[in-house]
């Protein structure tokens, strides 16, 4: 098969670098892209959002399957025109997309299907958002309603902090989401779904504050593990029967199937499994692990799904060990990342026992030197043994790459083994 994947992260090199291993994908293609992508495929001009626009390449390109990586286009509808030009496409439809494009839409979905979650209220006016918060307490859990790239989300115990963040959130869009706090390590847990059947990953754990020990703001994502061996005995299975299958069928309910990776976003509170949220599309930096150690073949995987026909798939097989991806970051970032800085060591880092650096937010300049063009620049992910071994390859590659002012956690993992 010819695939076509849309994106230009780490999320998309990760996707890219699977889908080459593939041997029933014959031919690669990547809309936009970067350097890095374009190592394993052939890298094409798109506007990700604009339906028409990714139509176009997936025909130019004669894709059997094309992969839509982030959460964006899906919620501009890009999946749908894909389908309706008669391309499969693994990724869910404008409708289905708003489990992700909206979070009072995903939490409406969550009680009609009667999936456990934080208690939650969506506001409209600072006034709403004030008695919202007052009703909860703190911890303040505060998220805007659209999509945030990964930092719409603000935690604090500082009420002031919150109002104001909910005040922000109005401004923009006209809504905001206040939760109750749900106390518990968080989990990820994906699933490839075909709209009726699904089957799941392997849990994962990312970490989304900035800083180590879990303080700073929320940001993308700034490292991920698996297999993760603290979580409780059929936690996948729990989780795929009370939430995974209900959405699904809550979903289908609504006329709007999903097809495509259900991301689930998991609290592990003393009540039991909660969920914190929904995403419509691989989660970045998890994808990088969990890809790292899938052995089942991705493209026949992602085209089962696209195609409606998971049913007689099977289990999925696992590379035994773990994985551990570090997330290194350009100066200034989560606020405004300088970018045009050079990267220098990535063949150093490569030639680490077990480790391979994906590119995430980078570009070539004229002159042909890599440099930097976002904030979370590079992915740098290792295997090992177990998580202890995977952790120590990783961060061995990662003292081995040099940028201007670039920073990483020291902490991804510490605790995984």
């Amino acid at each position: 098969m010819r695939v076509l994947v849309v994106g230009s992260g780490g999320r998309e090199h990760a996707l890219v670098r699977a889908l080459a291993a593939d041997p029933e994908v014959t031919g690669l293609h990547a809309a936009p892209g970067n350097p890095g992508i374009g190592e394993l495929a052939e890298r094409h001009d798109v506007t990700a959002t604009d339906p028409a626009s990714v139509t176009g390449v997936a025909r130019q390109t004669g894709a059997d399957l094309v992969v839509i990586g982030p959460e964006a286009p899906l919620v501009a509808g890009v999946a749908d025109a894909v389908r309706a030009a008669g391309i499969d496409c693994f990724g869910p439809g404008q409708g289905a997309a708003m489990i992700e494009g909206s979070k009072s839409f995903a939490k409406q979905v969550m009680v009609d299907a009667g999936i456990p979650t934080a208690a939650a209220r969506t506001a409209h006016s600072e006034a709403e958002a004030a008695a919202a918060l007052d009703a909860f307490g703190p911890p303040y859990v505060v998220k805007a309603d659209g999509l945030a790239a990964g930092k719409g989300v603000v935690v604090t115990s500082d009420r002031a902090a919150a109002l104001r963040h909910a005040g922000q959130c109005v401004a923009a869009g006209g809504a905001v989401v206040m939760e109750e706090f749900l106390d518990g390590p968080e989990v990820s847990l994906f699933a490839v779904a075909d709209g009726t059947d699904a089957v799941p990953l392997l849990p994962a754990q990312d970490f989304k504050r900035a800083y180590d020990g879990d303080s700073g703001p929320n940001t993308g994502g700034m490292g991920a593990f698996t297999p993760l061996s603290w979580v409780p005995p059929g936690l996948t299975e729990e989780v795929m029967a009370q939430v995974v299958m209900p959405a699904l069928a809550e979903l289908r309910r609504r006329g709007t199937p999903y097809s495509g990776l259900l991301y689930t976003g998991l609290s592990l509170t003393s009540r039991g499994p909660r969920v914190v949220e929904f995403n419509a599309r691989f989660g970045d930096p998890e994808t990088q692990v969990v890809l790292d150690r899938l052995a089942t073949p991705l493209g026949g995987l992602l085209r089962a799904a696209a195609a409606g026909g998971l049913a007689g798939a099977g289990p999925l097989r696992w590379r035994p060990g773990a994985a551990v991806t570090v997330v290194i970051a350009a100066a200034g970032y989560p606020g405004r990342p300088d970018s045009g800085d050079e990267i220098h060591g990535l063949a150093d880092a490569a030639a680490q026992p077990g480790a391979y650096v994906l590119q995430a937010g980078t570009t070539a300049r004229a002159d042909g030197a890599l440099v930097s063009s976002g904030g979370r620049v590079l992915n740098v992910v290792a295997s090992g043994d177990d998580v202890a071994g995977a952790r120590g390859a990783a961060y061995a590659a990662a003292a081995m790459i040099k940028m201007r002012g670039s920073w990483y956690r020291t902490d991804i993992a510490a605790a995984g083994s």
